[in-house]
């Protein structure tokens, strides 16, 4: 069946692939994911590609969630996996692939937010403009614990902090924003 979906795609976009071009990419689709990184850290684009397809919708999620512009978001996105692409050869399967990935994404998404970001014209209600107030780290806490619900844990490991300092971090933006919301 997957190999049926592979070539109508090729044949909707008037690729010129050959058979065994279609079922080698065919078995990438099913790949098991550390399979797919040796074969990206040995060079093989399709494989990262295909890596980066299991992962874009989250990352892109976050990136238009922190930007609120769609056009930024695609801009920070490509950014990250960029960075991602360039270090996939220092990935050592020490922790799971969606935590590495997710530490990269994170850091170019705080020195965006640290830079400053680029004023959003589509920030509508006080809630928003609350979470602006933020600082790059707390945003980055609360955003990915109330908006993509990850596990403190989880949000500790990504940014290579304690939990300790996780909890803490999500409980002052969160003192922060009642505070902001009130006024």
């Amino acid at each position: 069946m997957a190999s049926a979906d592979v070539k109508l795609r090729a044949a909707q976009t008037g690729s010129q692939r050959t058979e065994a071009q279609i079922s080698s990419a065919a078995v990438a689709h099913r790949a098991p994911e550390g399979v797919l990184i040796r074969q990206a850290q040995a060079g093989r684009w399709e494989s990262f590609a295909e890596l980066a397809v299991r992962y874009d919708a989250a990352f892109l999620a976050l990136a238009l969630r922190l930007t609120s512009s769609e056009r930024e978001a695609r801009e920070l996105f490509q950014t990250a996996f960029s960075r991602v692409y360039r270090e996939l050869r220092s990935y050592r399967f020490q922790c799971s692939f969606y935590l590495w990935i997710h530490r990269i994404v994170t850091r170019v998404c705080m020195q965006f937010l640290q830079q400053g970001g680029r004023e959003s014209r589509t920030q509508r209600n006080l809630v928003d403009a609350a979470i602006a107030q933020l600082s790059p780290r707390e945003r980055m806490v609360f955003e990915l614990k109330h908006f993509f619900g990850l596990k403190l844990e989880t949000i500790a490991a990504i940014l290579e902090i304690s939990e300790a300092a996780a909890r803490n971090t999500f409980v002052r933006a969160m003192l922060i924003l009642r505070m902001e919301i009130s006024n």
